[in-house]
């Protein structure tokens, strides 16, 4: 009754190789043969076992064991069809007698089958272990113990028992599925990859051995090949989910995510609560700048598995970048409080408490990450950005230095420590630092950008303006890019009888410091259009070398060339020795001037303009910027204080209304309104913001109170400003400390108010 076909399920017992016999060889391979009375009685009973007449050879089996109760293959093969019929417990102690009588190898591989799906599973392998002790190469028992190895989570032992297993028999293309399937597991993709390529070599059509494999290749970052061997399988069973979703991660990881969402979106619609495919198409979806999309994929996630981690951090990047930090940092806790040593949340968390001026904690979210794994590169660059926060650039140093040492080539490390250097005033080191980036990446615009602002810091014009052109690859500067079909104007050409638009890019500071160059884009005979913020329209309207102006969002006149504002110093290689002087090359209107003069009365002390913050938004706010409660001290009662400022953050409001400082708000429409104000005063104090360039093009006196370090137009080590003659400048004498500046200004006004 032979029925040795490796078709059959591995778990499933199989019936012997021959005749039964009196014989009982504990050493035998198998059931001998030899002739006794038994022998036709097994013969028809195994017959019929082989064409599946259970009852049939159920009978045979029972009329043999009345002839010899001990006859082991008669017992077995009972034991066979006992597990057939789901009768486990029979089988078992049918096996177990069987053994007893004669142990084979196929009766113990047969008795660990039916063990195992008694949940027996320790037994079972001690059972393939005894078959194997007796036959070293018997191939079920081989290909049964590694899948029970396998299955037991002994990955190692399960490798090498289907190294055994394959160096002994031909391999069944399942087994070598499997074999795979460990290694995986075990890391070891290229011999995964190895085993999947022998199954492919018996079947090219093997979904299994085409899943596996892509998995080898991703394992091996060779996701080109992975994301092919994924559409082969496809192509044999196509809409398969999992694969789906391996396809997309494949994407995702070179960075091709609208394909990669498109494929998250299939295996979503072959199996909707997918919950990898849903959390992947979230991290597609933010990475694309979908984040309302991302929050609600997020969300789906969340629905179907509320503690899940991934979708908790994700939720909270989305979050981060529709700056709703506050909420982004619930989600990071919500995801640490699943998951506390994600050390990626806890950066991110790091990253939003920043964001939220809680250095102390930021900081030791870092140190939290870093216990963790003191190799975990983005730890040690996140703890360097918060403590540049907190002015600690000796320790951002070291940190950024440590990053090094886990990635020396590393782009983002390199340029972060330039930028540390750079606050420092170490400036020959810092661009030292920005040319080790540049090395690896010859196109990183950070770098490129921040050697520019170390060279025009320097007054080093010469290699500022053209590393400035860098900015409109920056993220920032490219929301500032304008597209136009005419051509780019860059001094290379004459411009005499052709019209040429000059255009605003940046921040209002930014137009009013550079408007004054269009009278020398004038003087060589063009006709110039300037177009401009909203705000700044009517000021500059009557501006000298001008022909139109026109606010950002209007229709456009015709013109033959374009010109951002600020490449401007490039076009006239503009040095210190070379800023247009004409000052003032603004004035207020006459009526606003008098509408002002009226609103704010007869003086009866010398006024003064404050300005202490500027745009919440600005990269450099938190250094630049100032709170009202440290300002006030340093004001006395020997003037008459106006605030210039239009928008009054929250956290001062209280305050300004309490205090003696004149302020309008609402009042002030737009900068013609402001420059009018500005025009009453006797003194302008502001910080680093668009009204201290206002009051500098207005010719008005202008103290200016500028962080350590400065931004580039400003310049070190000097007290005046080449760009504004009238402009005087406070400069902290080490990084974030104001009290030093206060105390000066105070000095100065006590001198000028006596």
């Amino acid at each position: 009754m032979e029925q040795d076909t490796e078709s059959r399920s591995e778990g499933s017992p199989q019936v012997g190789a021959g005749p039964a016999v009196a014989a009982r060889a504990a050493s035998a391979p198998g059931f001998g043969i030899a002739s006794t009375p038994v022998e036709g009685m097994l013969a028809r009973a195994r017959a019929s076992h082989e064409r599946g007449a259970l009852v049939d050879a159920e009978r045979g089996y029972q009329d043999a064991l009345g002839v010899d109760p001990d006859h082991a293959e008669a017992l077995h093969l009972l034991g066979v069809v006992r597990f057939q019929q789901g009768r486990m417990d029979e089988a078992d102690a049918l096996m177990r007698r069987s053994i007893e009588c004669m142990p084979s190898a196929l009766a113990l591989t047969n008795h660990a089958s039916v063990l195992t799906s008694l949940g027996q599973r320790d037994e079972a392998l001690a059972c393939l272990d005894a078959a194997l002790h007796i036959n070293a190469s018997h191939p079920r028992a081989l290909l049964l113990r590694a899948g029970m190895l396998a299955d037991l989570e002994r990955h190692v032992d399960a490798a090498t028992a289907y190294d055994r297993l394959l160096e002994k028999v031909t391999p069944p293309i399942d087994a070598l599925c499997r074999q795979s399937g460990v290694l995986l597991l075990l890391g070891r993709h290229a011999e995964a990859l190895a085993s999947c390529d022998r199954a492919l070599a018996i079947d090219g059509r093997s979904f299994e051995a085409l899943r596996q494999r892509g998995h080898a290749l991703r394992g091996l970052s060779r996701f080109e090949e992975a994301i092919e061997s994924y559409g082969r399988a496809l192509a044999i069973v196509p809409g398969n989910a999992e694969v789906l979703l391996m396809l997309g991660m494949a994407l995702v990881e070179i960075d091709r995510l609208e394909p990669a969402l498109a494929v998250f979106n299939d295996a979503i619609a072959m199996q909707p609560d997918l919950v990898d495919a849903l959390y992947n198409s979230s991290v597609a979806l933010e990475r694309l700048g979908r984040y309302e999309q991302a929050l609600a994929r997020c969300e789906r996630v969340l629905s179907l598995d509320a503690r899940h981690a991934g979708a908790l951090a994700n939720r909270g990047n989305v979050l981060f970048s529709l700056e709703r930090d506050a909420d982004a940092l619930d989600s990071y806790d919500e995801a640490l409080e699943v998951a506390p040593q994600s050390c990626e949340a806890l950066c991110n968390r790091a990253g939003a408490l920043e964001r939220l001026g809680r250095l102390a904690q930021a900081l030791e979210s870092c140190e939290r990450a870093i216990a963790l794994d003191e190799t975990y590169f983005s730890a040690w660059i996140s703890r360097g950005t918060v403590l540049q926060r907190l002015h600690k650039y000796e320790e951002a140093l070291v940190s950024f230095d440590r990053a090094l040492t886990i990635a020396p080539d590393d782009a983002s490390a390199l340029w972060q420590r330039g930028n540390t250097l750079r606050v420092m005033m170490r400036h020959e080191e810092a661009l030292a630092s920005y040319d080790r980036t540049l090395a690896i990446e010859p196109a990183n615009v950070p770098a490129h950008f921040s050697k520019a602002f170390v060279f025009l810091l320097l007054a080093n014009f010469e290699h500022g303006w053209p590393e400035y052109e860098w900015r409109w690859r920056d993220a920032q500067g490219r929301e500032h890019r304008r597209k136009f079909a005419q051509p780019l104007w860059l001094g290379d050409e004459p411009v005499a009888g052709k019209t040429i638009l000059l255009h605003a890019e940046q921040g209002l500071g930014d137009t009013l410091q550079f408007c004054r160059y269009a009278r020398l884009v004038k003087a060589l005979g063009a006709n110039v259009v300037l177009e401009v913020q909203p705000a700044l329209k009517s000021l500059l309207a009557k501006i000298e070398g001008v022909d139109q102006v026109v606010a950002r969002g209007e229709p456009l006149p015709s013109f033959d060339l374009h010109c951002p504002l600020l490449s401007l110093g490039l076009v006239f290689r503009i040095d210190q020795t070379s800023i247009p002087t004409g000052i003032p090359y603004l004035r207020a209107a006459p009526t606003l001037a008098e509408k002002w003069r009226k609103r704010l009365g007869t003086p009866t002390r010398s006024r003064i303009g404050l300005v202490w913050s500027g745009n919440s938004k600005h990269l450099n706010d938190y250094n630049r910027s100032i709170s009202l409660a440290d300002l006030l001290p340093t004001l006395n009662d020997a003037f008459e204080w106006v605030s210039l400022q239009k928008v009054v953050r929250d956290s001062d409001q209280v305050l300004l209304e309490a205090s003696a400082v004149r302020h309008f708000g609402d009042e002030i429409m737009d900068f013609s309104d402001t420059a009018a104000l500005v025009q009453s005063m006797d003194l302008v104090i502001s910080v680093d913001t668009s009204v201290a360039h206002l009051a500098g093009a207005l010719g008005k006196r202008v103290w200016i109170l500028l962080p350590y370090l400065p931004d580039w137009r400003w310049q070190l080590d000097r007290e005046d400003s080449p760009w504004y003659p009238n402009a005087r400048l406070f400069r902290q004498s080490q990084p974030g400390e104001w009290s030093d500046v206060f105390e000066r200004v105070a000095d100065e006004l006590r001198s000028i108010g006596a």
